[in-house]
């Protein structure tokens, strides 16, 4: 679900802020959301460039999924 903003910007409603708990293997992240959910992340393709390195305790941005609500992308380190 997408709304409108003021400037044709949108915000989408799927995006949360987070806190890594664990570095998993092959590229993974184990994400705690603010409602205090667990999810599995791996980082976006276009963030894949501007993030250097994800540690534990970084506060990220992470896209959930529509399908499967135990993972996500993270789009953004914060």
């Amino acid at each position: 679900m997408r709304k409108a903003l003021h400037g044709g910007e949108t915000k989408n409603e799927s995006e949360q802020h987070g806190i890594i708990d664990q570095v998993l293997p092959k590229s993974m992240y184990a994400v705690r959301l603010k409602d205090g959910r667990t999810v599995r992340a791996s980082v976006d393709a276009r963030a894949r460039h501007g993030i250097v390195r994800l540690l534990e305790g970084d506060t990220v941005l992470v896209h959930l999924t529509q399908h499967d609500p135990t993972r996500a992308r993270i789009t953004k380190k914060l």
